[in-house]
């Protein structure tokens, strides 16, 4: 992929966490889980970390995750329904 902001080859990365990832409208708290806002950018598993690939540029430091690639399941949080 191409940098979009310096036209300079961009290399393949992976993101990785011991927890799933979100992306959060707000600042994240102690215990690091999405709100109800919360996009998820990983799969959870019992059995593998979570990651999700992004593209990193060296030259300028930007990183792009593009949520529609590898089929990467992105999900909002929900209510949970127990009473």
């Amino acid at each position: 992929m191409i940098c979009p902001y310096c036209g300079k080859e961009m290399n393949e990365v992976y993101i990785q966490s011991a927890q799933q990832l979100y992306l959060n409208r707000n600042r994240p708290r102690l215990i690091a889980s999405g709100d109800l806002s919360s996009v998820g950018l990983s799969k959870f598993s019992l059995t593998k970390a979570p990651f999700v690939k992004a593209h990193y540029c060296e030259d300028c430091g930007k990183v792009i995750i593009d949520l529609n690639e590898d089929g990467i399941a992105v999900s909002r949080r929900k209510r949970s329904s127990r009473k």
